[in-house]
C-alpha cells in the first residue's frame, strides 16, 4: 500500500520501529492542507501533528510502500494516542515531478490546539534532513517552535 507519511513518522528510527519493511518511493506534497497540532501526545508530552484541510497550503511528506504488517504496527502509534484517534484517509499527493498519486495517510479529528515542544520538532527535523526534504520544508517545521 502506498502511504503518505509526515511529521514524526519520517524519523528513520521511528519508521524502522513502526514499519520495518517500508520502502521509500518519493517526496511529495499534499495540496490544500496544513499541519496542525490538534492531538495531545502522551509520549512526547506536547501537541502531535496532523494534516487538516487549508486552501492554498501544502504539507510536505514522503510516499512509502508499506506492508500489511507495517500498517498494523503504524496503526498502534506505540500507544501514544487513543486507539482510532488517527484514521486512514485517501488523498491525492503531488510528486516533485507534478504527478498526481492516490495514497493513504493519517488524519485525526481535532480535539484542541496544542503546542509542539522542541524535542518533538528536533525529532521531526532529523527525519526531514534524513530524507533530504527542501530547506523551505525544514524552515516551516522550525517555525512551529514555541516562542
Amino acid at each position: 500500500m502506498k502511504f503518505f507519511l509526515y511529521g514524526d513518522n519520517l524519523n528513520p528510527a521511528q519508521l524502522k520501529r513502526r514499519a520495518p519493511e517500508h520502502q521509500f518511493l518519493m517526496l511529495a506534497t499534499l495540496p490544500e492542507h496544513q499541519i496542525q497540532f490538534c492531538r495531545w501526545s502522551s509520549q512526547w508530552r506536547c501537541g502531535l501533528a496532523s494534516v487538516v484541510p487549508s486552501p492554498g497550503e501544502q504539507v510536505w511528506g514522503a510516499v512509502f510502500e508499506v506492508t500489511d504488517e507495517d500498517l498494523k504496527l503504524l496503526d498502534q502509534f506505540e500507544d501514544d494516542v487513543p486507539q482510532g484517534a488517527y484514521r486512514h484517509v485517501q488523498v491525492t499527493v503531488l510528486s516533485e515531478a507534478g504527478e498526481k498519486i492516490l495514497v493513504t495517510t493519517y488524519a485525526t479529528t481535532p480535539i484542541g490546539k496544542f503546542k509542539p515542544k522542541d524535542h518533538y520538532l528536533d525529532w521531526v527535523i532529523k527525519g526531514l534532513k534524513h530524507w533530504k526534504f527542501p530547506e523551505a520544508c525544514i524552515e516551516e517545521w522550525q517555525s512551529y517552535r514555541p516562542k
